[in-house]
């Protein structure tokens, strides 16, 4: 593992790709370790932030039929640098909100900017592949799971001195607009990808049951994020460091998980990788709910990362050598659905925590993760 991310870090266009994955995350995981915040200062329940955070979700979705357009239109190199840039911009929005309605309207345009951001990334990482015959797309999930946690734990400090959301987001935004500038020379002369049609796909037969694992695992993994810091800030009343802990061991598993999946899928095989990892995340759900403490939810959150960080790298791969399915398609349909149930994952469980509480709604994730294990051992991994 560690000869692999060597070298992935002195091939410079993988490195670019890599650190535009963490562009994204660190800020993105810097606004969910905050959201409390945004709850608090809104006087929102469970059900209207849930409502709220339906925002992001729609706005993806209302791009994902332009997306074959602009990748087509675009050479790989500028699309990641735009989208990039729109994204450092989009982001401090919704910090500014208040009402409800204002927080889903800048929600909105974050899903916009964010979605053609992970698009780009993707495909300039898929395009880095075919040119150069490497393989890089796990280890720059892994660079986004890094991200993720740099980002959640470094704004719980942040938090806990006090600093203004506005200003935090703000900084740190411009911060990495200088990041994609230091890189725009090497990004802009990355290879270009073959992109066709839209990256949205319906599953064909075969692939039923590898997309209803990925819906699964990916609602699992937007709960974690937009809930998380909620459940340990106002369930179990943690400080603002405390709080942001959830999301960033969760992270940090991720990470760790992804830049050593490659070996464990070769010892354990794929469809077995699958069924533990399931069992994992749902046993870490229920340590965070079963023993309500901010140490024991901590480290459970932060098991549900290390069960959930191979599974939907297996589902791309075996998606792509289903018999009978092209393997972009198969790619595609897996994605889809997994960035469905990533986006309306959290609305969802804001809904259900109105009516029955948080807790009941982690135990819902839970519950459809030891189903996916219950999937997995019936269908071809």
């Amino acid at each position: 593992m560690i000869r692999t991310l060597k070298a992935f870090a002195l091939h410079l266009p993988s490195l670019s790709v890599g650190l535009t994955f963490m562009t994204l995350s660190i800020l993105f995981g810097s606004w969910l370790a905050r959201l409390p915040e945004v709850q608090a200062a809104l006087a929102l329940s469970e059900g209207q932030l849930g409502l709220a955070l339906l925002g992001l979700p729609l706005g993806a979705l209302t791009l994902t039929p332009f997306a074959g357009w602009l990748m087509k239109h675009l050479h790989t190199g500028r699309a990641m640098t735009l989208s990039a840039l729109l994204f450092c911009a989009c982001l401090p929005i919704p910090a500014f909100a208040q009402s409800q309605w204002a927080l889903m309207g800048g929600l909105f345009v974050v899903g916009l900017s964010n979605s053609f951001m992970n698009i780009s990334m993707n495909a300039a990482a898929a395009a880095i592949e075919q040119q150069y015959r490497i393989t890089i797309m796990s280890i720059c999930h892994g660079m986004f799971s890094l991200g993720a946690m740099i980002g959640a734990g470094s704004a719980g400090l942040i938090a806990a001195a006090d600093v203004p959301l506005k200003g935090h987001l703000i900084t740190l935004a411009l911060a990495m607009v200088g990041l994609q500038f230091l890189l725009r020379p090497i990004i802009l002369n990355l290879p270009n990808s073959d992109s066709e049609g839209s990256s949205f796909a319906l599953p064909p037969k075969a692939l039923l049951g590898l997309v209803f694992i990925g819906f699964c695992i990916m609602i699992g993994e937007g709960a974690i994020a937009d809930w998380s810091a909620i459940y340990l800030r106002n369930i179990l009343e943690a400080n603002p460091f405390v709080a942001s802990l959830g999301y960033a061991g969760f992270s940090m598993a991720m990470a760790m998980g992804r830049f050593a999946g490659d070996g464990i899928k070769m010892r354990l095989g794929a469809a077995r990788l699958v069924v533990i990892g399931s069992l994992l995340g749902a046993g870490g759900l229920a340590l965070a709910i079963l023993l309500p403490y901010p140490v024991t939810a901590v480290l459970g959150f932060t098991l549900v990362g290390f069960g959930f960080s191979s599974v939907v790298p297996v589902l791309f791969s075996a998606a792509a050598k289903t018999p009978g399915v092209a393997p972009g398609t198969g790619i595609a349909a897996v994605a889809s659905s997994g960035v469905v149930g990533f986006l309306i994952g959290p609305p969802l469980i804001g809904g259900i925590a109105e009516h029955f509480g948080l807790g009941f709604g982690l135990g819902i994730v839970a519950a459809l993760a030891l189903v996916s294990a219950m999937v997995a051992k019936r269908v071809r991994i």
